[in-house]
């Protein structure tokens, strides 16, 4: 039996199809968000935008934080 859909908990939006291909998450500190280019109108999007934060991810994973910390 599946378990139950928790808004706050990332690993939901990954189990359901509906939301998987809009989020991300950063390969270095593992920190969960959503595609900015995601479209304004999309299942699941109102508690992905109330729960997490858009989240730029460069072309090896990481978030702007983490890409700042490696560049130092």
């Amino acid at each position: 039996m599946p378990k139950a859909f928790d808004p706050k908990d990332p690993e939901s939006y990954l189990a359901d199809p509906r939301t998987r291909r809009w989020v991300v998450r950063c390969v270095g500190c593992g920190r969960f968000g959503f595609r900015p280019d995601a479209p304004e109108q999309f299942f699941g999007r109102y508690w992905l935008e109330k729960n997490f934060e858009p989240l730029n991810l460069d072309e090896r994973g990481l978030c702007g934080v983490c890409r700042a910390a490696l560049d130092k």
